[in-house]
């Protein structure tokens, strides 16, 4: 077990979630990691196929409040992954979703398929534009079923930073494909183990910044 914890912490790397909002002036960025890409994480923990879920949550701003934009900073993937990105307003105590939040929207994108040299920002343009108000609490998460970490297939797609604050980044999972996104009991901060004794996955993941041009519903 010793050995396989080495191996999570030199090639799992944490995800980066950016947001950006629409607005007519310079883009808002939205984000918790410090840019600087600490290890992506073997969020299963071990070999077997589990639901691995990562998620952000910020403060809504006046006059930032329309998300368009999600970058994912994302690890090494197996092909045919799936992949799906939701948006929440949070209404537990102190912002913590496990405590009380409403999904509002949710995409399916398909994950990058890893990169040898090191995790890479995937820009995902949403559908629509999701609104909160002013000072709302809203999550932003990403969700990969049947994440699968067994050698040769190395699947470490969720990348956490250098930071070492878990403030706002929480993580939750499940068995294949039966995580439900509308039950956030389970998720934790990301410096509590989800199981006594369990792996921790660190500081802050990466929902990522992205960035508005003047005026579009569309950020690139």
């Amino acid at each position: 077990m010793q050995n396989m914890r080495a191996i999570f912490k030199l090639l799992s790397a944490s995800v980066g979630i950016q947001l950006a909002t629409l607005t007519l002036q310079a883009a808002t960025v939205y984000q918790l990691d410090n840019n600087t890409v600490g290890y992506p994480v073997n969020a299963s923990e071990g070999s077997e196929p589990l639901d691995n879920w990562f998620g952000n949550v910020f403060t809504a701003l006046s006059g930032a409040n329309f998300i368009n934009e999600v970058d994912f900073y994302v690890g090494p993937t197996i092909p045919n992954s799936v992949a799906s990105v939701s948006l929440y307003r949070v209404t537990g105590a102190g912002g913590n979703p496990a405590l009380g939040a409403t999904r509002l929207f949710t995409q399916s994108f398909t994950p990058g398929s890893g990169n040898p040299s090191g995790p890479f920002v995937q820009q995902i343009s949403l559908s629509s534009s999701i609104a909160f108000s002013p000072g709302d609490t809203f999550l932003v998460s990403i969700l990969i079923r049947n994440v699968l970490a067994a050698h040769p297939n190395v699947d470490y797609p969720f990348v956490i930073d250098t930071s070492g604050s878990s403030a706002g980044s929480y993580w939750g999972r499940s068995g294949p494909n039966l995580f439900n996104i509308d039950d956030l009991r389970g998720v934790v901060p990301t410096d509590q183990a989800l199981t006594s004794g369990g792996f921790i996955a660190g500081p802050h993941f990466y929902p990522r910044r992205g960035r508005a041009r003047a005026g579009q519903h569309r950020f690139g």
